[in-house]
């Protein structure tokens, strides 16, 4: 993937995007709407839905975009959102330790 500024548009355009199943569209989509969307439990209970997503660049997007919505919004639901961030701190954590160890 390469950087690409995101378009400010409506939810309904980057709903499309989420919904393509083009991993990259998919990427914009989840950014858009968390940059530029409308409806903060909307945008917030999408990034949920995709931060259990099995791809972790999809994954990663999804809890980046909390930050973006914290941000925006002045709010999150932290009883929602801190695990699912901390989870992903745990799996990129683990998945570095064992990308760093000695192939025989």
């Amino acid at each position: 993937m390469k950087y690409e500024e995101i378009e400010n548009n409506n939810n309904d355009y980057f709903i499309e995007q989420i919904n393509s199943k083009d991993k990259e569209n998919v990427v914009k989509g989840l950014l858009g709407l968390a940059l530029y969307g409308s409806g903060f439990e909307f945008i917030q209970d999408t990034l949920v839905k995709f931060s259990k997503n099995e791809d972790e660049n999809i994954r990663g997007i999804a809890i980046l975009g909390f930050g973006h919505i914290a941000r925006l919004y002045g709010k999150i639901d932290k009883d929602v959102v801190i695990p699912i961030v901390q989870n992903g701190l745990k799996k990129t954590k683990a998945k570095l330790l064992k990308d760093n160890q000695p192939q025989p």
